[in-house]
């Protein structure tokens, strides 16, 4: 992106939010990449126009560019240690069972804020109250933002460093990177620069170049919450600093910026908030290794320590008062624009048990749960769902049901699983029989279902879920989808509309390559199936993920949810090459790449592949192979053709955004089907197929090109009415106007 664009960015940010203006700094490594302003940084008492250099109030950054910084300096040089109490430097009773690092995560136990500048004065003051205040949790137990907290880092930092907290914080940290411009109380030389903050009614003046936090003001302008002012250039010399391991080392960086520090919050690092989501307040970038934060009065920092991507927004929205103030709006709007330009395939996706675990599963307690899942329902960080549930000692689980493969993904395709007993019965739900009983609904006040689902119409989870809606709807219990990203992407459609359906392998009128998340499936069949039902659903989303994007640009871990679904290459493939378990040919069961070739010991694939145009195999190699089907237990214990030579094909994806699975599996069918009389049909081809129409074109010798082209018609009108939760990458582009 150049100048010119990154400058409309921010110039739409401000206009959207109705800001006074802004000022922003983006670059990489050290490359400068902008450094502008756009419209005002004083509205009042008169216009003055925002420049570069204007100096604003940090508010919140205030506690990672000074005070978590500073903390991190005095525990490298072995002054203090993170997990030792707080009272062991503020020797007060009330602090004795909090550590610093529950303060720097936000998991101390205490309050927010508290409106105490009209009582108090000075930051002994403040400490002798938040130590004689009970927390509103034990430490350790919940993640509450805190001011209070870094409040009393502050004075840590002091009695730890010797010093007061603004001159060690000159000295040690502003000073060596010659952030000149950034100070605590600025001097009066420098407040003509101030971008000034709102009227106060408590103070009776304008604030400029005077911190707009009262509590702060209250303890003489420098606390370790808010008091920081800075320009823009300035914190891009930190944002370069820290990323370089210039500041502290970088083993240090890495520890601060660790997910999973906070086992029911791995948002939060040390000071450092992590993994940025799209619907919050402070602005995003769809990278996983992205760290930031956010200050009230309009400023935000987000970096990418991957490849040293930094963007700082610095504005005043609260100028000239708070009623305006629509921070969200302009990070939004700045950041979804930066988003689009910088991070167009790829994105740091969340799943609905991550914005569950995000509310540390706040609207489940005290209801009695059922849940329809398997092991392969994992969290960002990789653990599975019932491990994540097992954070919060409020959650009631009653019941876990589980699909076809069993809730370990462990067995094989069709195999009868039972189920078992034990505190929380694990009940299977594939076999003969397919629904909660009554007496189990009876017990349950909320259904949850979290199945990782592979975006093909022939895999049997969403058949699951349709028979526990049935339920769920005669019973009159609600349901809840954690949806996740479709592993397939949610832009393309392929095969055709089923005719016939009803079967585990084909239980609605989608096409094969339905495009749709699991949620989304949930409100397609209510609307199709469950209209006249009162069956309520709500579906946790997904977040940070557009339809366009597949499973390999989410950054999300995988695992397989059933034993032939190896990796993401596998699902995709899938989509086309589980059509060749309705032929009398090996679909790759009993090899290592199941799916991932075809063949039967009469096929002649050199002979198949020259019938096959360039355009069928878009994204997709095809190549000739030679293997033996072997018995796999647990995965294929008698394959088609076991212990048989078999000439067959390859498939290798080569590009997931080009590949059409269905489209190359039908072509190489018709092509089979015109060299080979030895080829049969089972009577599962017209199941998988949903219905007798695709088999009857291709034995009646209709071109592969003209059976897919017939189908458009029927996907585009499926297109227009499916539900969408989820926006594409060019809407996205096109909400930045």
């Amino acid at each position: 992106m150049n100048e010119d664009m990154l400058r409309m960015i921010l110039k739409r940010a401000v206009t959207s939010a109705r800001a006074p203006g802004a000022v922003a700094c983006i670059g990489r490594g050290d490359q400068r990449l902008f450094l502008g302003a756009a419209d005002y940084r004083a509205l009042v008492p008169a216009p003055e126009p925002a420049t570069a250099d204007t100096i604003y109030d940090l508010a919140s950054l205030t506690k990672v560019v000074a005070t978590t910084t500073a903390v991190m300096l005095l525990r490298d040089r072995g002054v203090l240690q993170l997990d030792q109490p707080v009272s062991a430097f503020i020797p007060l009773p009330g602090l004795n069972n909090i550590t610093l690092r529950h303060l720097l995560t936000h998991t101390s136990g205490l309050a927010s804020w508290y409106a105490w500048h009209t009582e108090l004065s000075g930051r002994l003051q403040y400490i002798e109250r938040i130590a004689a205040t009970p927390p509103a949790a034990p430490p350790g137990t919940i993640r509450t933002y805190s001011d209070l907290g870094f409040i009393l880092l502050a004075r840590v930092v002091e009695q730890a460093a010797q010093d007061t907290f603004d001159a060690f914080c000159k000295k040690h940290i502003f000073t060596p990177l010659g952030m000149n411009n950034t100070t605590f109380n600025p001097p009066e030389e420098l407040r003509p620069r101030c971008a000034p903050t709102e009227q106060s009614e408590w103070r009776g003046r304008l604030l400029r170049g005077e911190v707009h936090d009262d509590n702060a003001f209250a303890q003489g302008g420098v606390s370790g919450h808010a008091g920081l002012f800075s320009t823009a250039e300035d914190l891009e010399r930190f944002c370069r600093a820290l990323m370089e391991g210039r500041i502290l080392a970088p083993e240090t960086v890495d520890e601060m910026t660790r997910p999973g520090q906070v086992p029911y919050y791995p948002w939060q690092g040390l000071g450092w908030w992590l993994d940025p989501w799209t619907s919050g307040a402070n602005g995003f970038l769809p990278s996983r290794t992205a760290i930031g934060h956010t200050g009230w009065t309009g400023t935000c920092i987000w970096m990418d320590r991957a490849d040293k991507f930094y963007t700082i927004l610095l504005s005043n929205t609260c100028h000239p008062d708070k009623s305006g103030r629509n921070n969200k709006e302009l990070r939004s709007r700045f950041y979804t624009g930066l988003a689009a330009g910088f991070y167009p395939d790829a994105t740091n996706a969340h799943t609905g048990l991550d914005k569950a675990l995000q509310d540390q599963f706040e609207n489940l307690r005290g209801k009695r749960l059922a849940l329809l899942s398997n092991t392969a329902a994992l969290d960002q960080t990789g653990r599975p769902i019932l491990e994540t549930f097992a954070l919060n000692p409020h959650i009631q689980m009653r019941y876990i049901f589980s699909p076809e493969h069993g809730f370990g993904g462990t067995a094989e395709a069709g195999a009868a699983v039972s189920s078992q007993g034990g505190k929380t019965p694990v009940i299977s739900l594939y076999g003969e029989r397919k629904q909660p009983s009554p007496e189990e609904l009876k017990n349950i006040d909320l259904f949850i279902v979290d199945l990782p689902d592979i975006g093909a119409r022939y895999y049997t989870y969403m058949a699951t879920m349709k028979d526990c809606m049935a339920a769920c709807a005669t019973h009159n219990v609600p349901m809840l989808v954690l949806d996740r990203p479709n592993p397939v992407g949610g832009a393309i459609l392929e095969g055709p509309l089923a005719q016939q359906y009803g079967s585990a392998v084909c239980c609605a009128p989608i096409p094969v390559r339905h495009g749709m998340t699991l949620g989304e499936l949930a409100l397609y069949f209510k609307r199709l199936f469950f209209a006249e039902t009162s069956l309520q659903i709500e579906v946790n989303t997904a977040e940070n993920w557009w339809r366009e994007l597949q499973f390999d640009a989410c950054a999300l871990p995988w695992a397989p949810p059933s034993p032939n679904i190896p990796t993401p290459e596998t699902a995709l493939m899938y989509i086309g090459t589980c059509l060749f378990e309705g032929l009398n040919m090996n679909e790759g069961r009993g090899t290592k790449t199941p799916f991932l070739v075809c063949g039967a010991p009469w096929l002649n694939p050199v002979k198949v592949l020259k019938q096959v145009s360039e355009k069928a195999r878009a994204g997709i190699v095809l190549k000739p192979v030679i293997y033996i089907p072997k018995s796999i237990p647990g995965k294929a214990s008698n394959p088609d053709y076991r212990d048989s030579l078999c000439q067959g094909i390859t498939f290798n994806i080569t590009d997931a955004r080009l590949a059409r699975p269905f489209t190359t599996a039908v072509t190489l069918i018709c092509a089979i089907h015109q060299c080979h009389p030895e080829l049969k049909w089972d009577p599962v081809f017209d199941i998988l197929a949903g219905g007798p129409w695709l088999r009857e074109q291709i034995q009646a010798g209709r071109d592969a090109k003209d059976i897919i082209e017939h189908i458009q018609g029927d996907l585009a009108a499926f297109d227009a009415q499916r539900p969408r939760l989820y926006a594409s990458l060019e809407e996205r582009a096109r909400a930045q106007g």
